[in-house]
């Protein structure tokens, strides 16, 4: 099973028949942000698009967006964030691309709500029709968005930026936040918590904190926006739509067979840390310990593993495919792939990918995973500052990726800085530590177990997570200390 982001406002809208259609964005290269303006720097303004907005109360929330935007002009705003590993603090600088070249300029901390954006970048006030206060609080920002909007006609036909801030899982290493030049982003699309409104009519006031107006160059002007809104209750709900269906998959190159590919057209897997650990007791007297589980992309090359029907053999032969520069320069025999039935897949696993063991506390294999196939695709990113990194994927999660019962080909890709992430929690697939005695364990992922992929560096392939496992038949618990200060858990 993959995590999935999620919108709670996209999700109510959808329930309620409200929205219809999402399209995704074209991918494009970083060089896509180069600014018009000679200096580069940015001219951010917030744009009210409607003067009054009508809001929907469902089941007696409102999922608020104001219909306020926050745009880019003449140049655009970009922030790195990143750290150089995981013992040191996570840092933001922005990103400035000029007539002469590109510059970077450290930011303060505070800046930063973590991964997840810029700390109370906005400040909102909602008011009565009479002018009594009833709500005011900070909004972060987060600069990525799933769909930018263009600001004028003259502008870019696209925006390279990634589509979120921060990867669920917690273990990133580097994020590029951004809004294109000549675009714009609706900063209350993102997870916000629904509010209670009573159906009426409201006065809403959004700026931009003052810290945040000196630090870009923000005229007061430029950072509030003043819309009304209005509220009113859905009686009933509308039918959800239905999805589209996915169209051909493409067609590849013929290309050569190679023997010993390239180092510079080949990846690197790397296994994260497991992570979101903890015991699920079920009757009767049993014990599984859960985990989440992620291997990502570093090296040269995105992993490209395309598996080819033979006959009517359940089973694919798997290639592997070596891409240079964006350019596709071979292929070479790598493992196989076979179709997953079970409710919750219905979609072809390539078999080699990974392998997880719960090692004793002498490194001895105590329990085995039976996790054996996997759909492998982008769900969350990493580092998106390392070279040759994609900040944006032709799609993320498991969306047409991973075939139908009857399909001739399928492929499975994950480009570089990307990881794919399972959770196990399922009879099987997490650990059965019933009858395991108390003390000290590891959660080890092992990535490319059987070396049939060709990478870059095969000394990374592990990674050990610590656990110490108490309690006793049926109420087993878990401690799970921190790993290099981070993501300590209960």
């Amino acid at each position: 099973m993959k995590g999935t982001r999620t919108n709670p406002w996209l999700a109510l809208a959808t329930a309620a028949g409200l929205i219809a259609v999402t399209t995704a964005l074209p991918t494009l290269s970083a060089a896509a942000a180069t600014p018009a303006s000679p200096t580069g720097v940015p001219t951010v303004k917030l744009i009210a698009t409607q003067r009054e907005v009508k809001l929907y109360s469902f089941r007696g929330q409102v999922f608020f967006d104001p219909a306020v935007y926050i745009a880019s002009l003449d140049a655009a705003l970009q922030f790195d964030v990143g750290r150089p590993s995981y013992t040191k603090p996570v840092t933001i600088s922005q990103v400035i691309h000029s007539a002469a070249g590109t510059t970077s300029r450290p930011l303060p901390n505070w800046m930063l709500a973590g991964w997840n954006g810029l700390r109370h970048f906005l400040h909102v006030t909602i008011r009565t029709s009479a002018g009594q206060v009833i709500r005011r609080e900070g909004l972060n920002f987060c600069p990525d968005s799933y769909d930018p909007s263009r600001v004028s006609p003259g502008g870019p036909m696209g925006s390279p930026y990634p589509y979120q801030c921060s990867p669920y899982e917690p273990f990133p290493k580097g994020m590029v936040w951004g809004v294109q030049r000549g675009w714009a982003v609706d900063p209350f699309e993102q997870p916000y918590q629904p509010i209670r409104l009573g159906a009426g009519i409201y006065q809403v006031t959004v700026k931009i904190g003052p810290r945040y107006r000196a630090l870009l160059g923000i005229t007061k002007a430029d950072g509030a926006a003043h819309v009304k809104i209005k509220v009113v209750k859905i009686r009933k709900s509308a039918g959800q739509g239905s999805r589209a269906a996915a169209g051909p998959l493409p067609s590849l190159p013929r290309v050569p067979l190679l023997s010993d590919p390239p180092l510079d057209a080949r990846p690197d897997l790397i296994p994260l840390p497991s992570w979101g650990i903890s015991v699920q007791n079920t009757r009767p007297g049993r014990s599984y310990l859960d985990f989440g589980a992620t291997v990502w992309i570093g090296g040269n090359s995105p992993l490209d593993v395309e598996g080819f029907r033979s006959g009517t053999s359940p089973i694919m032969k798997a290639y592997q495919y070596f891409w240079r520069n964006g350019r596709l320069i071979g292929r070479a025999r790598a493992g196989t792939m076979g179709f997953d039935s079970q409710h919750g897949h219905n979609h072809w696993h390539f078999q080699q990918f990974a392998r997880y063991q719960l090692l004793n506390s002498a490194r001895a294999v105590a329990v085995r995973s039976h996790k054996v196939g996997f759909c492998i695709a982008p769900t969350n990113p990493v580092d998106l500052l390392i070279h040759r990194a994609t900040w944006q994927p032709s799609f993320v999660g498991l969306e047409g990726q991973c075939g139908v019962p009857s399909a001739l080909w399928v492929r499975e890709r994950l480009p570089v800085g990307w990881g794919d992430t399972y959770v196990q929690s399922l009879a099987g697939q997490s650990f059965n530590i019933t009858n395991l005695p108390n003390g000290v364990y590891y959660i080890e992922v092992i990535a490319n177990p059987e070396h049939i992929l060709y990478e870059t560096n095969t000394r990374n392939d592990i990674s050990l997570r610590k656990v110490i496992l108490g309690g006793y038949g049926g109420h087993r618990t878990v401690q799970v200390p921190a790993w290099h200060g981070l993501n300590a858990e209960p």
